[in-house]
């Protein structure tokens, strides 16, 4: 596959995986914090699967075993992330308008 083509295919993948997410759990919107705890857990089942593919005899059976999988669910929580940073930009240039 060519450069773009992979993008493209991650992109969609992400994308998907929101949609998918906001079925889940609908629209979420958490403080800081919440949200740095959900982007960490996903990041810790990427490093499970990290380390099953490099140390599988010392791999538990619960450890994530598909890395491209929680790959795109680290990218997708951080796409939440960010959509909500620009929610709360836009909300704040919105209500420093009005007050001129």
């Amino acid at each position: 596959m060519r450069l773009e083509e992979l993008m493209t295919q991650v992109n969609l993948d992400v994308f998907y995986e929101r949609l998918r997410q906001n079925d889940l759990w609908g629209l979420q919107r958490h403080n800081w914090g919440k949200w740095l705890g959900i982007l960490g857990e996903e990041f810790g089942e990427v490093c499970q699967a990290i380390n099953k593919i490099h140390f599988p005899k010392d791999a538990k059976p619960t450890d994530a075993s598909n890395l491209y999988e929680e790959l795109i669910h680290v990218a997708a929580v951080a796409s939440a992330i960010a959509e909500h940073v620009l929610e709360e930009r836009e909300r704040d240039e919105e209500e420093a308008a009005a007050k001129d």
